[in-house]
């Protein structure tokens, strides 16, 4: 059941970045309140889709607004990295944030694998560095020789932050279920989004006041759509969270993505790719039979 719930996560963030994708290279304005739109239509989606009625301890409210710090300074911070510094290099490093859970689950939390699972973890590290390094390649040979990328101090903790708040998201989810249980992964979430659109359409309304018209007529399509996606992406990742040890969890994700964000680029976006990446993909499918095996080990 586990890997159906990271299959659907997988397709719903492929759904969400193509949509976002589109919307970015066709309009690109109101980057906050686009994405302030997204977090209201994925809120809307944890509203919808409860059946139990809404309960809110009291302890929640801490973990759902540490999450929504969390969410919402993902979204701020990497916009912000994005915009001051190189693509590739930003997302080489912002990616790196799934090292996090899998650490935190062996270390804090006590997760013990067997030797299949760290075998599946080598296969997945060593996709997932296949994948940026022929990136890094296909980039250098298009610049000139002369050419260089400037860095600035505020790429750089633009660029941290959101490593590391990308990173905390799993944990503190972890966290929550493990203090409150997992009945109330939809008001978890509730606060989670509610407070991250607070701060996206503030931040929107103050930043981008000339572009507010014109985001919600091009984009409120897009960003209700994407935000669903992403609705049912954060449903199918609490949902496994529950299921499986993050030491497990991050790199079995991670090796589901990385075969599929390639096989999107060919199929959809008609990319081309080197025998290398097709190794990348051989190595995210072996990762994801290889964490099957080791339950039976």
């Amino acid at each position: 059941m586990a890997i159906l719930y990271l299959l659907i996560n997988a397709f719903a963030y492929h759904g969400e970045v193509m949509l976002v994708r589109h919307y970015g290279k066709k309009y690109g304005a109101g980057g906050f309140l686009f994405n302030g739109v997204i977090c209201l239509f994925a809120m809307i989606f944890f509203i919808v889709s409860d059946t139990g009625g809404f309960h809110f301890p009291k302890g929640l409210w801490v973990y759902g607004i540490i999450n929504a710090i969390l969410y919402a300074a993902g979204f701020y911070y990497a916009f912000v990295a994005y915009r001051l510094g190189n693509y590739l290099i930003t997302h080489t490093i912002a990616g790196m944030s799934f090292v996090f859970p899998i650490f935190y689950g062996l270390f804090f939390l006590g997760e013990r694998q067997n030797y299949m699972t760290y075998l599946a973890l080598t296969c997945t590290f060593t996709s997932f560095f296949l994948s940026l390094y022929n990136r890094y390649r296909k980039e250098k040979s298009k610049k000139n020789a002369t050419e260089k990328t400037t860095l600035s101090f505020a790429w750089l903790v633009a660029t941290l932050i959101t490593l590391v708040s990308n990173g905390f998201i799993s944990i503190v989810a972890k966290m929550q279920q493990a203090k409150l249980g997992t009945g109330i992964n939809n008001e978890y979430m509730i606060i989670t989004l509610s407070g991250a659109t607070l701060f996206l359409l503030v931040i929107g309304f103050v930043k981008e006041r000339k572009d507010l018209r014109r985001t919600f007529i091009q984009g409120g399509a897009y960003g209700a759509a994407a935000g669903l996606l992403n609705g049912i992406k954060n449903g199918a990742n609490l949902a496994s969270i529950a299921l499986l040890p993050l030491s497990l969890l991050t790199p079995l994700r991670t090796a589901i993505k990385t075969p599929l964000n390639i096989l999107v680029g060919i199929f959809i976006y008609k990319e081309k790719y080197t025998p290398l990446q097709y190794v990348s993909i051989g190595l995210g499918i072996l990762a994801g039979i290889l964490m099957q095996a080791a339950k039976y080990v």
